[in-house]
């Protein structure tokens, strides 16, 4: 019985495009350590052993059929709840630790990155999540704000941003191909052009933020500062020691969207949403 570590599994790819590879063979009975199958899930890269598939990601656009489904018993939640976007948990008969050992109960200080897979909280790919965890929360938080200050127009178009931020979460857990081109309704070039000269479009020019633009430009503002620290988070989640980074369509986007709130910071600030 072999023992293969992270160390060896870099070397053994070493010379391979990484972000075209989706699978990791070796022999039946060949142990590898957890480090090693957590940077192979990172990489978005399949583990398998022998015959078993030991890290089972989703692959790029699969259909919900083909992820893990609950028992018939949860198969469907109340109508009056809402539905996850991604697949039900299903708890492993083990958890791989960092050491090499295995556990039957999670331990506190860790977290699962994907599957039986555990890494500790501070783990570049949980951090991204959380941030995005959090942009999210404060979107919807935007979203009661202008409904009191009855900007309907800006409720949506900040609607249109929560659903680009949980497509972003969506193909981060899922490994899947991001969809769809526009943000706020416009293409990235639109966006490009619009955020550079917005003098052309709304009349005015580039403008350091203060508390007489009143409470919904200021909430943007706050949007589009959490939107680049989202972007760094993503860029250190995804990053590969002397190439391009993993994900670009993610990074890309994320981009996109601080350059979406800046483009609505001029919408309220000049009465668009009014």
């Amino acid at each position: 019985m072999s023992v293969l570590t992270e160390a060896q599994v870099k070397q053994a790819l070493a010379g391979e495009d990484l972000s075209a590879t989706t699978q990791f063979r070796v022999p039946a009975g060949t142990v590898v350590t957890p480090s090693a199958k957590a940077w192979l899930v990172d990489q978005r890269i399949d583990l398998v052993v022998g015959d078993r598939r030991e890290t089972n990601l989703p692959q790029p656009g699969a259909l919900s059929a083909d992820l893990p489904r609950p028992p018939d018993d949860q198969a469907r939640p109340p109508a009056d709840e809402p539905v996850s976007a991604l697949p039900a948990f299903t708890k492993p008969d083990h958890f791989d630790m960092a050491d090499g050992t295995q556990v039957a109960e999670k331990p506190e200080h860790m977290t699962a990155l994907v599957g039986n897979v555990l890494v500790e909280k501070d783990h570049p790919m949980i951090v991204f999540r959380g941030q995005l965890d959090t942009f999210e929360a404060q979107i919807i938080a935007a979203q009661l704000a202008f409904t009191k200050l009855g900007l309907s127009n800006g409720v949506a178009d900040l609607s249109d941003l929560l659903e680009n931020v949980r497509s972003v979460m969506r193909a981060s857990v899922l490994g899947a191909p991001l969809e769809g081109d526009t943000v706020i309704g416009l293409t990235a070039e639109q966006l490009r052009a619009v955020s550079h000269h917005p003098r052309q479009t709304f009349g005015i020019p580039h403008f350091f933020t203060s508390a007489e633009d009143g409470e919904a430009t200021v909430t943007l503002n706050l949007l589009r500062t959490k939107a680049r620290e989202v972007e760094l988070a993503a860029y250190t989640a995804y990053k590969q020691p002397g190439g391009p980074p993993q994900r670009a369509d993610i990074i890309r986007l994320l981009n996109r969207l601080s350059s979406a709130c800046y483009i609505m910071m001029f919408k309220a600030k000049t009465g668009v949403y009014k």
